[in-house]
């Protein structure tokens, strides 16, 4: 059997790029001047960078018009959810995001409920209830809740990159796979250039401004997330990557004490990132 075609492969593929990416990302906008123009740039490095590995599939297009109604209306979502995401990185600390990113896991069994008639399973709220509880634990620090504007859009960055999954299940297999993944980056791009009117002047400005290798760094981590992440759910069941790849929460927030010092609550941070983990199994769990 071809290694590179096994769950087992890609899940630690997206495992390390998981890490790679969330580490990186924070070097890459903590300096930013302007948060759309960074998040512009992120997305058209990691867009044009997954297109090296096109070759490597077949390149096949779907003949059904509502696929393509689809991912626009997901390249919609995705937009929102990664413009958000970079102002909630930038101005939260690595191991906070990393753990407030599994909302997203809450999202989806929602979703899962109410639109893929998914059966109700008492594991699965149950393991939303901890990934819930564990981002509320997070927040309490000397007996009060502490919450900022930066969670709360986090939590709207994954409610929205919840939607675009939940709406882009099964298009990706009528694609060339690296296209597909850079369809659905460099389109939410152009929306989100479009949306905050910048000119090539001011993407040119702050890239040579900015942390230039950092971006780079960044943006092809970011595209090889979503290619590992994908080729893992084909190869693999969800009840295997979905609890294996939550394991990269808890990898982000020791090496987060490392690469930027955030040992302030790191106690704290790492039981929230145990119970995520054990809320993520248990959505999955069957």
């Amino acid at each position: 059997m071809n290694i590179v075609e096994t769950w087992q492969f890609n899940v630690i593929g997206l495992i390390v790029c998981s890490v790679l990416f969330n580490q990186f990302y924070k070097f890459a906008v903590k300096n930013a001047k302007k948060d759309g123009v960074a998040t512009v740039i992120l997305q058209s490095i990691a867009g044009l960078s997954v297109l090296f590995l096109m070759p490597l599939f077949p390149i096949r297009f779907p003949s059904d018009w509502k696929v393509y109604i689809l991912l626009l209306t997901a390249c919609v979502f995705y937009a929102i959810g990664d413009r958000l995401q970079t102002t909630v990185r930038k101005n939260l600390e690595v191991s906070v995001y990393t753990i407030v990113n599994q909302l997203s896991s809450v999202f989806l069994i929602i979703y899962g409920l109410l639109f893929f008639h998914e059966p109700f399973s008492l594991a699965k709220i149950i393991g939303g209830i901890l990934i819930l509880g564990a981002n509320i634990f997070l927040r309490f620090r000397e007996g009060k809740f502490h919450i900022n504007k930066y969670i709360v859009f986090g939590a709207l960055a994954n409610l929205s990159l919840a939607t675009a999954i939940s709406i882009d299940v099964g298009n990706s297999k009528s694609f060339n796979l690296p296209l597909y993944i850079m369809i659905t980056l460099l389109i939410p791009t152009l929306m989100i250039k479009t949306a905050e009117r910048m000119t090539v002047k001011e993407i040119v400005s702050e890239y040579a401004h900015g942390n230039k290798p950092y971006y780079i760094l960044t943006g092809i981590s970011w595209a090889l997330l979503l290619f590992f992440m994908i080729r893992a759910y084909q190869f693999g069941s969800f009840t295997l990557v979905t609890p294996l790849s939550a394991t990269s929460v808890l990898i982000n927030v020791l090496i987060a004490t490392i690469f930027f010092a955030e040992r302030k609550q790191i106690a704290q941070k790492i039981i929230a990132a145990v119970l995520v983990i054990a809320g993520v199994y248990l959505t999955v769990f069957r």
